[in-house]
């Protein structure tokens, strides 16, 4: 009984001391319709804002707190300035905060917790390459300042080059565990491929704080869906404006096995015409690893039936290298493979070798470039060379994810062999495109349109067009272990399908995480 009457009396308090807290901000609210001298005004409008962060409430507080530095800023103390921009920062407010940040700096220059609270925030905000000079500016004065080298860890991992940002977290745990810095490694380690060391770097998370354990969980999750295997299903239905219709019915399992990522995967293809009616299917297997922090390599080996009249089967493989290197990554690939997208190819049996060098850089935290060339030798006695050259400026690099880019690509065959492919003289192709990605909750998606213009020659002709066209896909997570997507495509760019047509694909896929 006793015990009872003081449990009651606890809650009975913390209501009591809830709505005196509420009743407070209230009166100060009504306070504030009064006139008032500005320095007390000031004040006012600045222990509304501290009754806000009291419960957390940074968002409410914030209103309160720019008003205070807006009408009083001279009242106030740098401590208490450099609090408000650190709590404005806390609720969103990042150019607030950071307009603050900038203030107090000039103001007094050698205040370490204001530069780091700045690069903090510039990371934050997507100015990665800000906050990474800004801490390298600290350390050349504070060589081992924790805070300083875990933004610049962050910052780097956010920019996508993880395996530099690596060496950073080590740097800070070797001298004492932390939890921001553990759980920045075991992200790291995921986008690096050592899926070991990031199972074994979850482990030694040990959360204190809210903030923390819902932090945790959302890395439960995230490396639930990359680790875990996965089974999926899928469905795909083609046409082109010359009445190539293909069904493609698929089934894939892809799993780790230590750092090396798995998929097996088979496939079966029904493509049709006005005259012909043809089917394929392929059973293959890819695997990749990162052997070190920069250098990967990843190879696979499938078996295609084509079959029409009759069945003929082809070995096809894959082989690929490549390491990390500045801010971005090249590599080589060699694979030998065949044409399975419309019943004219798998009529002719069409088979090619390809080789090819790709390069990736981050030139900003916002511009990035990419280069691929690609040589391919076919089975009807034909070859091609292939240039594709982008670049991509992030308008938003949170979420959604927004990039504008332009590519060229450029195509040349030794010539035409009538035998289904699509085989231009002197294809060059300049186009603008968007990516949009988002993820909300249970929906995620991802939206990429393109205009452009082509010209080329094929057959004696020459063609001029203007192209355009998309892709887009839509997933929703029904369950913890079951996703599934839509997407679909089309246009009138003849360089994106085989035979080169206007055409739209329309497909889905459902995805188990066992």
């Amino acid at each position: 009984m006793i015990r009872i009457i003081i449990v009651l009396l606890i809650l009975l308090s913390g209501s009591v001391c809830h709505l005196f807290a509420g009743e407070n901000i209230t009166s100060q609210n009504k306070a504030l319709e009064s006139p008032n001298d500005s320095r007390n005004l000031t004040f006012q409008y600045k222990n509304i804002g501290d009754q806000y962060t009291t419960q957390d409430n940074y968002k409410a507080a914030a209103p309160y707190y720019m008003k205070a530095l807006s009408l009083g800023r001279d009242y106030l103390s740098l401590g208490e300035r450099l609090q408000i921009a650190i709590y404005l920062s806390w609720a969103g407010k990042m150019q607030e905060s950071l307009t603050e940040l900038d203030l107090i700096r000039k103001e007094n220059p050698s205040n370490l917790k204001a530069r780091i609270h700045r690069a903090r925030v510039l990371s934050w905000s997507g100015r990665l390459d800000e906050a990474i000079r800004e801490s390298d500016e600290i350390l050349r004065e504070y060589a081992d300042n924790k805070d300083a080298l875990l933004i610049k860890a962050n910052a780097l991992r956010w920019k996508g080059i993880s395996w530099k940002a690596l060496p950073i977290y080590n740097q800070i745990l070797e001298k004492e565990e932390d939890f921001d810095t553990r759980l920045g490694i075991t992200y790291a380690q995921i986008s690096a491929g050592d899926i070991n060391g990031a199972k074994e770097s979850r482990k030694l998370l040990t959360p204190s704080y809210p903030y923390q354990e819902k932090e945790k969980k959302e890395l439960n999750d995230y490396m639930d869906r990359i680790v875990r295997p996965n089974v999926s299903l899928g469905y795909s239905y083609y046409h082109d404006s010359d009445e190539n219709i293909t069904n493609r019915y698929s089934a894939g399992i892809g799993f780790w096995a230590g750092n090396w990522k798995n998929e097996l995967n088979y496939r079966h293809t029904d493509a049709k015409n006005d005259s012909i009616d043809n089917r394929a299917d392929d059973l293959s297997f890819r695997t990749y690893a990162k052997l070190t922090r920069t250098f990967g390599i990843g190879g696979g080996v499938g078996l295609t039936q084509m079959a029409n009249d009759k069945s003929d089967n082809y070995i096809t493989w894959h082989l690929k290298a490549d390491m990390n290197f500045l801010n971005g990554t090249a590599g080589v690939a060699t694979a030998r493979d065949v044409f399975t997208d419309t019943a004219e190819l798998i009529e002719n049996r069409i088979r090619y070798t390809a080789a090819s060098i790709f390069l990736s850089q981050k030139l900003t935290d916002r511009w990035a470039v990419n280069g691929t060339y690609r040589y391919r030798d076919y089975s009807d006695d034909n070859s091609s060379h292939q240039i594709h050259l982008s670049a991509t400026y992030a308008v938003y690099s949170r979420n959604p994810n927004i990039q504008l880019g332009g590519r060229l690509i450029y195509l040349d065959f030794s010539r035409q062999t009538r035998s289904g492919y699509f085989d231009p003289d002197n294809f060059i192709s300049p186009q603008v495109f968007a990516t949009i990605s988002f993820e909300r909750e249970k929906l995620y998606g991802y939206l990429e349109p393109f205009l452009g213009y082509q010209t080329f020659q094929r057959y004696g002709d020459r063609s001029n067009d203007i192209t355009g066209g998309g892709y887009g896909l839509l997933g929703i997570r029904l369950s913890k272990h079951f996703s599934l997507e839509v997407n679909a495509e089309g246009g009138n760019y003849d360089n994106d399908t085989a035979a080169g047509w206007n055409y739209y694909l329309v497909g889905s896929r459902l995805l188990l995480f066992l």
